[in-house]
């Protein structure tokens, strides 16, 4: 009969054992998915960004090819002034 009983402990210590490191993988996922979350959010703002600044960058580089021209007709301008 000690031997059934010893098994008997030594299963549920065993089982026991499973639960605890079930629950601390249960814990860790959720706080992982807590991360995840978080991330995921602060991904979403950056790539809000990074298309606004893309369309600034498009719309400054517009802006300077224009002067470009602008200045390129002016220095003709000048340059038949004197010439």
């Amino acid at each position: 009969m000690g031997t059934f009983w010893l098994v008997t402990g030594g299963s549920l210590c065993a089982a026991l054992v499973l639960v605890i490191i079930s629950w601390l993988q249960w814990l860790q996922l959720r706080q992982h998915r807590v991360e995840l979350a978080v991330l995921r959010e602060l991904l979403q703002g950056l790539g809000g960004i990074i298309q606004r600044l893309e369309q600034e960058k498009a719309e400054l580089t517009a802006g300077l090819r224009a002067e470009t021209g602008q200045v390129e007709l002016l220095k003709r301008q000048l340059s038949q002034l004197r010439g």
